[in-house]
């Protein structure tokens, strides 16, 4: 059983995990569609360091500690048998797959209605090298909505495609981890440290049933899904370790650093993601020390309700408004750039927190639907 304590420390990470991500797609400085580019490729030191400090490197955090808590809480209290198995998969496709094919849909839909008027259709932000939405063939809705052979249309929702998947897989990972959990970390790690496996993009078998592509996950989700499986296969806490949280703290910051100022140095892959490793353990520590603040804790708390709806609906937003923005607003300070990288995803955010909000009131079971039950 997830004590209370835990499950709160959990509740804690998720809108500061939501920051990261909403940070790690508004990191490009440029627009780019079917007829040129709008922003700035070149910026100052300031700005690149700041831009590859968070989006880079804090915020990518968050995406190996959902796919750790996922794991976790997907194994913890969990007595296999195909009923269980079966209740565990069904509960999955409420909370997983349907948010999925319903914000896919939605997207589509409204990309479709727009690309309708003539006066639009030059707009950047809709269209570009791809087809019309009305051209797609079944075989494009199909995998637009469940990213069967790629990205599905909002590209952000791999990561619910991958846990979809990693839920499917979850008994082989049961036995894997039982039997040889120890080899297995080591070849999966070496091969996404050393990108034989690709970060985030899935691996394409196309010799499976008949040429048909299966995706399989990234290597970054397996292990990290893995390790909170892990976890919660021996009942163990996820913050079991806190007693190297302060030296997890004391290593990730300089790594942080480093991987800010070597951004684009040869060594810097190995390093950032060795680096993601040791923020995430430090990223549980942080918890300790958010709970003795208890007006910041009590704010997360309930941000934490916001996040999956925040995640879902941040795009297409973000983008439009980043297009927008490198339209209309000089460039030419050389701040500027910096000011609406930081700005802009807090001017989406917002009013997604707040619109949340309002349906939590006018339309709760809408939004249970929507956002999977949360």
């Amino acid at each position: 059983m997830i004590d209370k304590q835990s499950s709160l420390r959990l509740n804690l990470l998720r809108f500061p995990a939501i920051i990261g991500v909403v940070y790690v797609h508004a990191y490009g400085t440029t627009v780019s569609y079917a007829g040129g580019t709008l922003g700035q490729a070149e910026t100052n030191g300031l700005t690149e360091f700041i831009r590859n400090l968070l989006s880079q490197g804090l915020a990518r955090i968050a995406v190996p500690l959902f796919f750790l808590m996922s794991g976790y809480l997907f194994f913890a209290n969990f007595r296999w048998s195909k009923k269980t198995y079966a209740e565990k998969l069904r509960t999955r496709m409420q909370t997983l797959l349907v948010p999925m094919v319903f914000w896919n849909i939605l997207g589509l839909a409204l990309v479709a209605l727009v690309q309708l008027f003539p006066s639009i259709q030059t707009v950047p932000y809709f269209i570009g090298s791809d087809n019309l939405v009305a051209q797609y063939t079944p075989i494009q809705y199909l995998n637009a909505i469940l990213g069967l052979k790629w990205y599905p249309f909002a590209d952000h929702f791999w990561f619910i495609r991958d846990l979809l998947i990693l839920a499917l897989l979850a008994p082989v990972l049961a036995v894997i981890l039982r039997f040889a959990a120890l080899p297995f970390f080591i070849v999966v790690f070496f091969c996404w440290v050393c990108g034989i496996w690709p970060l985030p993009e899935p691996v394409v078998m196309g010799w499976v049933f008949g040429g048909w592509p299966i995706v399989l996950p990234a290597a970054m989700g397996l292990f990290f899904f893995s390790a909170g499986a892990l976890c919660g296969i021996n009942g163990q806490s996820l913050f079991a370790f806190d007693k190297f949280g302060k030296t997890a703290l004391l290593i990730y910051l300089p790594i942080l650093l480093a991987d800010a100022i070597w951004y684009k140095a040869w060594f810097n892959m190995y390093l950032h993601r060795a680096g993601l490793v040791v923020g995430v353990a430090a990223a549980l520590y942080a918890t300790k020390l958010v709970m003795r603040c208890p007006r910041l804790q009590q704010a997360l708390v309930t941000l934490g309700g916001t996040s999956f709806f925040v995640y879902a609906a941040h795009e297409p937003i973000l983008g439009v408004v980043r297009t927008l923005a490198f339209k209309y607003i000089p460039l030419d300070w050389p701040y500027t750039m910096l000011l609406l990288y930081l700005a802009i995803p807090v001017l989406v955010m917002t009013p997604l927190v707040l619109l949340h909000r309002v349906l939590v009131v006018r339309c709760p079971r809408v939004l249970g639907i929507v956002t999977g039950g949360r």
